[in-house]
């Protein structure tokens, strides 16, 4: 049960992540190539780009409880993959970016990184206020036997 929760939890972060992705491909596009015309290819990349970042996600598991700062080192680590992994590609793929292009991607690939922690967060923590509100109910029902 266990491991199909996880499997859940990633699936929902890659769309999550793959949304994103698209919301920052639009506005990188409309921003700085407005006057480029994308083939029907262009449509997979933004799951490409959110299966790699979820699949990177792995060096954020761990047998034991972490500490605050072990999260958010694994975490630095886990955005600097991405990010090494996302410009890798392009220069792979043979696409060059003048510099303020770069910035602006590395900047929208950290907020797409924080996004995707931060509504992930945010599920959670609906889910374990639920689960708090049925408890109490469970537990005012038990007390009024």
């Amino acid at each position: 049960m266990k491991y199909k929760s996880k499997l859940i939890e990633e699936l929902i972060s890659f769309c999550i992540c793959t949304t994103c992705i698209t919301i920052l491909e639009g506005v990188m596009g409309v921003l700085f190539f407005s006057d480029v015309l994308v083939d029907y290819g262009a449509f997979f990349s933004p799951p490409i780009f959110g299966a790699l970042g979820v699949l990177l996600g792995v060096v954020t598991i761990s047998k034991k409880e972490l500490t605050v700062k072990q999260v958010l080192i694994r975490r630095t680590i886990h955005l600097l993959l991405i990010e090494i992994v996302v410009f890798g590609l392009n220069y792979l793929a043979g696409v060059t970016f003048p510099p303020i292009v770069g910035i602006t991607l590395a900047i929208g690939i950290a907020i797409v990184f924080i996004l995707v922690y931060l509504i992930c967060w945010l599920d959670e923590r609906r889910c374990a206020n639920d689960f708090n509100q049925m408890l109490k109910s469970y537990q005012e029902k038990a007390s009024a036997l």
